[in-house]
């Protein structure tokens, strides 16, 4: 494993001016293989945890919206805590779900925080729920009695793969687990990865691989992650897994690593976090394409000033300790506190009296939702993002809304223009709270926001609302449906979850799938559930929007 020291002399923390922008002082990269590899037994042949499996639940869907984007199209229920028992490591009491779904071309894989289901189109359990620990009971360095948090899924399309992703490596949580699955059947066998991205050589070896969200590229997968943890960090990692060799279950798959350290709080800690694009759509990028990643900086959490910082990766698989990590600009954006609460946790409201949803963390912390998206339209290029943040611009009214931002490029032929803000909005229709959005855009630009919203007389419940390319910039116009409504408040302290996720279906490059956090009734303990639901705009259909438009 190598060590590089960059961006030695600059004096301070400059991000936004363009041309001088460089990593901050004390930003180190790392390269090396993976420590361990192991290939699983079939994910259908894995002990399964007892009285989870059951036939799809349809439930409740809204009435008809006639506005262009279309009511579900199915909606089920996914994993639920009160079925997966912690006795057996399929939950943990104290866990929130922190849920996380991907669409390939014939099936839907869900993870919680301790649990994986696969599923078809229509609901059906196909294989699981099996617990984490079941999954990489077997994994070197993943494996053992390891119950980690923060699970995350995605399906690389052009590989006909599906990529399972946590924290994992004792005694720390120092690594990456990354699976990748053998065959396009996500019932299948895994080859499971051990990558130390927290290490000696980075100084980072001793502190937890805290929040890491993968993304598919075409030269390699990628994830971020907090060293330490997302409420105590030291900044941010960003690192490139060789895909190639992963696809092909080579043990020694290589990856780079950079630790880009952030401005300190005078607790001296950070508030820092960065998310890399993750492809979609049938357009591939061209062939020296780097990898994009953003940071939110928000001037009220230590950066200098409000700004969106884009990064470009360039990762070179032949002489790895020659890539880079080069920033490139620093947009400013409409101002915005991503302190959504006076408090910094509790405020989003419920219909009981005193009783309140416990803001997840890294909402209060500037973190922006999975996923960072990228399209290729030809001549241009797009990025679509999402944090939460005070939807007044003021905590002090504990009113929480979404903050989303397109961003394009334009390209001709190789030459591309910096990215610039295309448009902006935050989401926050009326008087109750949106939190943990998740964003994407289908092949003809429409943009679908999927995200909870509760409020003093609305329960806990999963909600999405959209625009087509013409609507009027910066903002969501069409009718906001229901995917799911909830029946009940959560009656715990507990995280009411990380994250949720919204995904494109590769059948069509129509469809949105999400999934989400819900109560259908109020109980004690913390008895949330999930649901998974698709729906698409009326007017997807024949090629890719005009490329001119």
């Amino acid at each position: 494993m190598k060590t590089f020291l960059v961006a030695l002399l600059l004096a301070g923390l400059t991000f936004a001016v363009v041309a001088d922008a460089q990593l901050p002082p004390g930003s180190i990269m790392t390269t090396g293989t993976a420590h361990s590899h192991f290939v699983s037994v079939p994910l259908s042949e894995m002990l399964t945890c007892p009285y989870a499996i059951g036939p799809a639940v349809p439930g409740p869907i809204s009435k008809p919206g006639g506005n262009f984007l279309s009511d579900p199209i199915v909606s089920f229920d996914g994993l639920h805590v009160g079925k997966l028992p912690a006795g057996d490591d399929c939950s943990l009491g104290s866990y929130a779900s922190d849920d996380s779904g991907a669409v390939g071309f014939n099936h839907y894989l869900q993870v919680v925080n301790t649990a994986i289901a696969v599923y078809d189109k229509s609901g059906n359990v196909l294989a699981g729920p099996v617990s984490t620990t079941t999954f990489w009971q077997d994994q070197p360095d993943c494996g053992g009695n390891q119950i980690w948090s923060d699970a995350v899924v995605r399906f690389d399309r052009y590989a006909n793969r599906w990529v399972i992703a946590r924290p994992g490596g004792g005694p720390y949580g120092q690594d990456l687990c990354m699976a990748v699955s053998k065959t396009s059947d996500p019932t299948g066998p895994y080859d499971q990865y051990a990558f130390e991205v927290n290490n000696t050589t980075n100084q980072l070896a001793g502190f937890f691989n805290d929040y890491p969200k993968i993304s598919v590229f075409t030269d390699a997968y990628y994830a971020t992650a907090d060293p330490n943890k997302i409420f105590s960090g030291l900044g941010n990692t960003i690192s490139a897994f060789e895909r190639a060799a992963m696809l092909a279950g080579n043990p020694d798959a290589k990856f780079v690593t950079f630790f880009v350290p952030a401005p300190r709080n005078p607790f001296q800690t950070t508030r820092s976090h960065m998310l890399a694009a993750d492809l979609e759509g049938t357009r591939l990028p061209l062939r020296d394409t780097p990898e994009y990643v953003v940071q939110v900086q928000d001037s009220h959490l230590g950066f200098p000033a409000g700004r969106l910082q884009v990064y470009e990766f360039h990762v070179d698989w032949h002489s790895p300790t020659s890539s880079t990590l080069i920033p490139t600009q620093s947009l400013v954006p409409q101002p915005f506190n991503s302190n959504a609460c006076h408090d910094e946790f509790f405020c989003i409201k419920q219909p009981e009296v005193n009783q309140v949803t416990h803001l997840l963390d890294s909402l209060s912390y500037g973190y922006m939702m999975q996923r960072l998206t990228y399209r290729n339209f030809g001549p241009r290029q797009t990025l679509l993002l999402n944090h939460t943040v005070a939807a007044d611009g003021d905590p002090s009214r504990d009113h929480a809304g979404i903050r989303w931002y397109e961003l394009r490029m334009t390209t001709r032929g190789r030459t591309r223009s910096p990215w610039e803000i295309y448009q902006q909005g935050t989401y926050a229709p009326d008087a109750n709270d949106r939190w943990l959005g998740s964003i994407a855009m289908d092949r003809m630009g429409n943009i679908a926001l999927g995200f909870n919203v509760s409020g003093t007389s609305v329960f806990p419940s999963l909600h999405y609302a959209g625009r087509r390319p013409n609507d009027p910039l910066g903002t969501l116009p069409l009718c906001e449906l229901t995917l799911i409504d909830g029946g009940g408040i959560q009656h715990s302290y507990t995280n009411f979850g990380d994250y949720s996720q919204m995904t494109i279906d590769p059948s069509d490059d129509c469809t949105f799938w999400y999934t989400g956090t819900y109560y259908p009734t109020t109980s004690d303990p913390n008895d949330w559930h999930t649901r998974i639901g698709s729906f698409r705009f009326t007017n997807c259909h024949g090629r890719d929007e005009d490329s001119d438009k």
